[in-house]
């Protein structure tokens, strides 16, 4: 079970962490791919997901089939902690964050526009014209 009160903690120290596209490892850098992975991992417990490394933030169309490639691990679910968010222009996945419990619910999310973020839900779902959350089945 998650401390909630540590949540704040741990989701702080990613705000410092810097935006590096195809990043994998929190100390060097991430992408939002990255970050979902670390956070999914290191603080929820879950098996870390496919890396997808070599896939630029850029390529969208590639960021689609790899988002339609681990698809199936998600199930649809309403925003909650330790959801992913994905973000969509239509068919075509734009973004992704993972959703923490810091003062109500919130998107942690990285780009290399505006770097490490945290924004509330509602602020998140204004940037696409499409947001689903999908909680991770990891079993």
């Amino acid at each position: 079970m998650v401390n909630f009160n540590e949540m704040a903690h741990w989701a702080d120290s990613y705000l410092t962490v810097p935006y590096i596209d195809g990043g994998r490892d929190a100390t060097a850098g991430l992408d939002c791919w990255g970050l979902v992975r670390d956070v999914l991992h290191q603080h929820f417990n879950l098996p870390l997901l496919k890396d997808f490394g070599g896939i630029h933030a850029d390529d969208k169309a590639n960021m689609t089939r790899a988002y339609r490639v681990v698809k199936n691990s998600f199930s649809p679910c309403a925003p909650s902690s330790g959801a992913i968010v994905a973000g969509f222009n239509g068919e075509t996945l734009i973004h992704v964050g993972v959703v923490i419990e810091n003062n109500g619910l919130k998107i942690l999310h990285t780009s290399s526009k505006h770097g490490m973020s945290k924004c509330s839900v509602r602020q998140f779902n204004r940037l696409f014209l499409q947001v689903k959350y999908y909680a991770y089945n990891s079993k």
